[in-house]
């Protein structure tokens, strides 16, 4: 009965666009919507993204707790103004190990020139446990003048809807400082609350940079920390948007 209502309301969330954003112009264009976005935590493209936009990009991760590659190539399609939809291939050292599809919206009310905000609902299945995921988030970002940003998400994660699942809260915080529009300097925190398990969180510096009108690159090194232990991580994202 819950994953019935999950769809129900999946499926009123992605209509909403065809009843709201008829107009070919796009109603969050006077909100900040090009506000960089983390490394490690995608969106599917910018929240108040132009209907047609699309993106490109793949997330290259060295996990040295378990001594792994991590690979996630991704395409990302705004199908109404400030809304996308985003599939994705995670991957262990080449290896496919889950399929994601994602689903992302931008609230139409409460925006100003300084604040927007939206959801991110995302499935995943995981092949090796022939498990599915559930993830639901709620988005929000504010410039805080031409130099100064932040964008932040809230969410909770339902693990194995298909069998003895539990519930997962996740945060996702981000502090970015641009020095150009060609250069961004950043932050990332990814905070994991897992019952029975220790709690998980990694903290990321970063940098972006815009290496051509659409295409740039961002990479960072941090510390993932797990309980009691820390593990270095290393990250770099290419992304190809248009």
């Amino acid at each position: 009965m819950k994953n019935h209502a999950v769809i129900t309301w999946l499926l009123v969330l992605i209509t909403l666009p065809c009843l709201g954003h008829a107009s070919s112009s796009n109603p969050f264009r006077s909100s900040p919507i090009d506000l960089p976005e983390p490394m490690i935590f995608d969106l599917a493209l910018p929240l108040g993204s132009k209907k047609h936009d699309y993106e490109f990009n793949t997330l290259v991760q060295y996990d040295s707790e378990g001594n792994v590659v991590k690979m996630n190539p991704e395409f990302e399609y705004a199908f109404a103004h400030g809304y996308g939809i985003e599939l994705e291939l995670p991957m262990e050292n080449t290896a496919v190990e889950a399929y994601k599809l994602a689903f992302q919206g931008t609230f139409n009310f409460l925006n100003t020139s300084k604040f927007i905000h939206g959801w991110q609902y995302y499935g995943e299945y995981i092949k090796h446990g022939k498990e599915i995921e559930n993830n639901l988030f709620y988005i929000f970002g504010y410039e805080f003048n031409d130099n100064w940003s932040t964008l932040n998400m809230a969410g909770v994660r339902h693990t194995d809807v298909g069998s003895e699942g539990h519930t997962e809260k996740l945060v996702n915080s981000n502090l970015f400082y641009s020095i150009s529009p060609n250069l961004i300097l950043g932050v990332e925190l990814n905070w994991e609350s897992r019952p029975n398990r220790p709690d998980t969180a990694l903290i990321m510096p970063q940098m972006h940079v815009k290496v051509t009108k659409y295409a740039k690159i961002q990479f960072g090194f941090g510390v993932k920390r797990i309980g009691d232990e820390s593990f270095p991580h290393a990250g770099t994202r290419i992304i190809y948007r248009h």
